[in-house]
């Protein structure tokens, strides 16, 4: 029986050895696809994605163009960067919610919600105010970055750091560092930091606002020889 056995075992094994290299060169292929793939969505789909992401937060921030210019005029921020902070922020999404409780489109916390209210004479906001009414919440969110201006100094990337960061962090930063550009330039050097990276999101983001012409005067419509605004 143990011979037989053996005997059985020898001409079953060349019989099998075919399947399994088989098997082997299907699983390498298949690894091969998959690297294939993750290297073309990184050089290729990745780009093309967030091309097509930009451009529908571009859309849905433009859909708020009478709010940003009503919040313009009555804070003295220029319209383009109140959208620009509103893209980099929320991406345009007026019911936006992040992990640390910031709201809306442009991510206010309560507290400074509240304090923003109360300074121009308003309710105090709930939760759900801030989710779902993107006039109010543009309004306090822009007021509050021309606060945050005026204490930065006017300088605009230093603001849009404090802004997102907030300003007791930013204020320890440049304590430590000794002033603002000797932090400004430790980040840069150490080639990291989230803060700057949102800054330059949101002056990107303004200049493609000023190219679409979003808050330009309407071209005058020209009828028999004489010019008329539209």
């Amino acid at each position: 029986m143990t011979a037989n056995a053996s005997a059985v075992e020898r001409s079953a094994s060349p019989s099998a050895a075919p399947g399994r290299r088989v098997f082997a060169r299907l699983f390498v292929l298949i690894g091969c696809l998959v690297l294939m793939w993750i290297l073309a969505e990184r050089a290729v789909i990745g780009p093309l994605l967030e091309t097509v992401r930009n451009r529908g937060g571009y859309d849905r921030v433009s859909g708020h163009h009478g709010a940003i210019l009503s919040a313009s005029v009555e804070s003295g921020v220029d319209p383009y960067l109140i959208a620009g902070i509103i893209f980099a922020e929320s991406s345009g999404r007026v019911n936006a919610k992040s992990s640390a409780n910031a709201l809306g489109l442009m991510q206010l916390m309560m507290p400074t919600a509240a304090e923003q209210a109360q300074k121009l004479g308003l309710n105090t906001p709930s939760e759900t105010d801030l989710l779902t009414n993107p006039q109010l919440n543009i309004r306090l969110g822009a007021n509050y970055f021309a606060w945050v201006l005026k204490n930065e100094n006017r300088e605009v990337e230093r603001s849009l750091v404090a802004y997102n960061a907030g300003r007791g962090r930013l204020r320890g930063w440049i304590e430590e560092a000794g002033s603002y550009q000797e932090w400004r330039a430790a980040r840069l050097a150490a080639g990291k930091s989230s803060t700057l990276t949102y800054a330059s999101r949101v002056l990107a983001a303004k200049v493609k606002f000023k190219e679409r012409g979003l808050f330009e005067p309407p071209a005058p419509v020209v009828t028999d020889g004489a010019a008329r605004l539209p």
